[in-house]
C-alpha cells in the first residue's frame, strides 16, 4: 500500500497494464463509496477512506488515508465526494504493481532440465 501511494505522489504508473473501464471502475467505486459513507453525507472522511481502502484489500494506516484524502480533495472540504473518490480509484487501478506468475512445480522443473541435459549430452 505504501508503494501505490508513493507513486500516486510521484504521478508515476507502476505498470501500463490495461485498466478495466471506466464505466466498471466508476460502478465498483460508487459501491464502495456507498457502502463506507457511514452518515450517509455524500462524503467520505478519513476514517471512512480508510475502512473503504481496507475494504478493497488496500491495508493503510490513518496517515497513509488523510495523505490520499489531501492529495484527491479537489475542493478542499477535507473529505471526498463521489467523483473526487472515483479519481482516485482510477489512479490506484492504474498503479498497480503486476502480479507475479506462479513459480513453476519441481515435475516441471525436473521435466525441464531432462530436456536441457538430453538436448546437450553429447555421449
Amino acid at each position: 500500500f505504501q508503494q501505490l501511494c508513493l507513486q500516486l505522489e510521484q504521478a508515476k504508473p507502476l505498470t501500463a497494464s490495461p485498466a478495466p473501464s471506466s464505466a466498471d471502475m466508476s460502478a465498483e467505486a460508487k459501491r464502495v463509496f456507498e457502502a463506507h459513507d457511514a452518515n450517509l453525507t455524500g462524503k467520505l472522511s478519513g476514517r471512512e477512506l480508510r475502512e473503504a481502502l481496507d475494504s478493497m484489500k488496500l491495508d493503510s494506516t490513518s496517515p497513509d488515508a488523510m495523505a490520499l484524502l489531501r492529495r484527491f480533495d479537489a475542493d478542499g472540504s477535507g473529505t471526498l465526494s463521489l467523483s473526487e473518490f472515483q479519481q482516485l480509484c482510477l489512479q490506484l487501478e492504474q498503479a498497480k504493481p503486476l502480479t507475479a506468475s506462479p513459480a513453476p512445480s519441481s515435475a516441471d522443473m525436473s521435466a525441464e532440465a531432462k530436456r536441457v541435459f538430453e538436448a546437450h549430452d553429447a555421449n
